[in-house]
C-alpha cells in the first residue's frame, strides 16, 4: 500500500512516534507501595539455634536506597542482621540483594529447619496495573545480566520462589559462595530478581482496557485503511 497524501503520511508518522514513546514508557514499571522485607531463619544461625523472624518496611520514598547495613547508616530489625556492605533495594520492577558469606565455609550462616529454608521474603509487592506472574533471576556482580558470578551453587533460579502475586522469597541457607581468592569474609554474590508481569483485568470481565501502545497501533491501522479507501 502506498500513501500518496502527505497529510496522511504525517498522521501515520505521528502515530508511530506516539507508539514508540508509549512503548518506551511502558517498558518499565515501578513499585507503587511500601514493601515489607522479612528475614526468616527457623534454625537461627550457625552456633546459635535461636529462630530468627524479623521484618522491616521499605517505604516508597526509600525504595532505591532500601535496607543497608549499619556501616552505611541503615537501622532496623532486618538491617541489624546484615553484614558490612550487604544491602537490599528495589529498582524499577526488580529486587536486588547483595549477600556476603557469614562463615569460613562460604555460606551465609543462616540455618533452615524441618524442611523450611532460611530466607528473605519480600511482601506487599505491587506494580500499578500489573499482576506479578513470575521472575527472571541473575547472580552476576553489580546486578548485571552477564559476567562473573559470586554464586558457586545452586543455580540462582533454584533460590527464588514466587509465593503469591505479592510475595517473592530468596533462600539463604543453601547458598554457596565462590572463593574469590581473598578469604570467606570477602565472598559475596549479587542477586537481581526481575519480576515478570501481565496486565491486570480492569472491568470485572477478565479483560483489561487497551494499553496506550495498543491504542496507537489501532490508530495506525485506522489511518492506513482510510488512506487505502481514498487512493484505491
Amino acid at each position: 500500500m502506498r500513501l500518496a497524501s502527505s497529510p496522511v503520511r504525517s498522521l501515520v508518522g505521528a502515530a508511530i512516534g506516539t507508539l514508540l514513546a508509549l512503548s518506551s514508557m511502558s517498558a518499565r514499571a515501578d513499585f507503587q507501595s511500601d514493601i515489607t522485607v522479612k528475614l526468616i531463619a527457623p534454625g537461627g544461625v550457625q552456633g546459635d539455634p535461636t529462630p530468627i523472624g524479623v521484618s522491616q518496611v521499605v517505604t516508597t520514598a526509600n525504595l532505591a536506597t532500601g535496607i543497608v547495613s549499619p556501616l552505611f547508616g541503615g537501622s532496623g530489625d532486618v538491617s541489624n542482621y546484615l553484614a558490612d556492605n550487604e544491602h537490599v533495594f528495589f529498582s524499577g520492577d526488580s529486587i536486588r540483594v547483595r549477600s556476603y558469606s557469614g562463615t569460613d565455609a562460604f555460606t551465609t550462616g543462616y540455618v533452615g529447619l524441618g524442611g523450611e529454608h532460611a530466607r528473605y521474603e519480600f511482601d506487599d509487592l505491587s506494580i500499578a496495573g500489573k499482576t506479578i506472574t513470575g521472575f527472571t533471576v541473575y547472580a552476576f556482580d553489580n546486578f548485571l545480566t552477564s559476567g562473573y558470578s559470586g554464586l558457586a551453587s545452586p543455580l540462582a533460579s533454584d533460590l527464588v520462589n514466587l509465593i503469591d502475586p505479592h510475595t517473592v522469597s530468596l533462600d539463604l541457607d543453601n547458598i554457596l559462595f565462590n572463593d574469590r581468592g581473598t578469604g570467606s569474609s570477602f565472598a559475596h554474590a549479587d542477586f537481581r530478581i526481575d519480576l515478570i508481569t501481565q496486565d491486570s483485568g480492569g472491568n470485572g470481565g477478565g479483560n483489561s482496557a487497551p494499553e496506550p501502545a495498543t491504542l496507537a497501533l489501532l490508530a495506525i491501522a485506522a489511518l492506513g485503511a482510510r488512506a487505502a479507501r481514498r487512493h484505491a
